[in-house]
């Protein structure tokens, strides 16, 4: 069978560019994915939410975002780390650094702005766990991370708030050579923030996103697909701030086997929905040893 490369899964088994027969860590093997994303959001709103972004390594983080009555345009690159480990040849073990600068320019009613932030966004643990193997029917594999670490607004200051964000995935692929089809789901649960007087209770969001990925030669792969989102309702201390909707994104996607422990692979994705367009494009390189 020709080289298939799993390209930037939201959710789906830490979501790293690897051959279909090697998604999991081998048994007591390490793996480090390292990604840029960077995501050009606008929003004309008149009460704006947090934004929960999927990114490239599949987990969640929450862009800086500001409330009022405005127009913006906002800049934000995610930088990410993954450490993953075979705990045997079903199981696998990672931890997930973010980092991430953000440039916003916004207008509202006093006037024109930009404000500029960086630095730790979150740190995220989580297992993959592969209950069937590809053979005459399609895998399945199930995961969950959890957010241990995560860096929060809150009227103006910044709190690590930990263990308020969980994401349940599951994904089944079947080969038909030279093409996989892929489809993957996933749930984001989040639990109610407090600092002080402040509260933030994040959307509850579902996803499924089929795609499908083909081999253009025995190094590189394309993908492409869609992801399907329901969010559900997001609250600032104990109001309402946006209304619960579904949106859909398109994937695109590229992977090049540089040898045989590195793979690059590059992606882009566009939504548009609920007053809110974002344009994402991302690069990841994988090393394993």
């Amino acid at each position: 069978m020709k080289k298939i490369f799993i390209i930037t899964i939201p959710l789906m088994i830490l979501s790293k560019p690897v051959k279909i027969d090697e998604i999991l860590t081998e048994t007591n093997t390490f793996r480090i994915d390292t990604s840029i994303s960077y995501t050009n959001i606008q929003r004309t709103n008149g009460s704006i939410a947090p934004i929960e972004y999927q990114t490239q390594n599949g987990d969640f983080v929450t862009i800086p975002t500001f409330v009022g009555d405005s127009k913006s345009n906002q800049d934000y690159i995610n930088y990410g780390f993954i450490l993953r480990y075979g705990i045997n040849k079903n199981i696998e073990a990672f931890s997930l650094l973010n980092l991430y600068t953000s440039d916003t320019h916004f207008s509202n009613t006093e006037g024109f702005n930009t404000k500029s932030e960086k630095g730790f966004d979150s740190l995220i643990l989580g297992l993959t766990y592969q209950i069937k193997p590809e053979n005459d029917t399609p895998s399945l594999l199930i995961g969950t991370n959890i957010d241990a670490i995560d860096r929060t607004n809150f009227s103006g200051t910044d709190k690590n708030i930990n263990f308020k964000g969980y994401t349940f995935f599951a994904t089944s692929y079947y080969t038909v050579d030279p093409i996989v089809f892929l489809i993957n789901a996933s749930y984001r649960y989040n639990l109610k923030k407090k600092y002080k007087n402040h509260s933030i209770k994040n959307a509850k969001q579902f996803s499924i996103s089929p795609q499908i990925f083909f081999a253009v030669n025995p190094y590189t792969s394309l993908s492409t697909g869609i992801k399907y989102t329901y969010k559900g309702t997001t609250k600032i201390d104990n109001t309402q701030v946006n209304s619960s909707g579904s949106g859909m994104t398109y994937l695109l996607g590229v992977s090049y086997e540089i040898n045989a422990k590195t793979t690059l692979n590059i992606d882009a994705d566009y939504s548009n929905d609920m007053g809110i367009s974002q344009n994402s494009f991302s690069m990841g390189l994988s090393y394993k040893f």
